[in-house]
């Protein structure tokens, strides 16, 4: 089990290859306690990763994993969608949809950061794109 701060330096690190050697302004960040503005942040209890997501000191979300990987997934997927969406509004235009831009960036930003995150990442939006 990694600590947090091994976390969040592993996840600044992927931040900054997405970013081109900057980390994208608010994006790849662990915080460890609520915003209140439904910023994820992560609470560790014994060998147990908590991905909380509070709004106005509502706790709106709890996904529990025991694996490193999957909650750098978690986090590194909240900058890579954040990513996708500024990028799909520059470029979005009358012959393609902001949602087609936006899901085929997501999974070349995965696909940037670990093959398997971009395959794992295209099997949750293949429902969405195809309804």
């Amino acid at each position: 089990m990694k600590t947090l701060e091994e976390l969040r330096a592993e996840l600044l690190g992927i931040g900054v290859r997405l970013g081109c050697g900057v980390r994208p302004n608010h994006y790849f960040i662990i915080p460890d306690q609520p915003d209140g503005v439904a910023t994820p942040y992560l609470e560790i209890y014994r060998q147990e990763y908590h991905f909380v997501v509070s709004e106005r000191g509502m706790e709106i979300e709890r996904k529990v994993t025991l694996s490193d990987d999957e909650i750098l997934y978690w986090f590194a997927d909240c900058g890579v969608r954040a990513l996708a969406s500024d990028y799909a509004a520059s470029k979005v235009s009358p012959d393609e949809k902001f949602r087609d831009i936006y899901f085929r960036r997501q999974f070349y930003l995965m696909l940037s950061i670990k093959p398997e995150w971009a395959t794992r990442k295209k099997k949750e939006f293949m429902p969405l794109i195809q309804s």
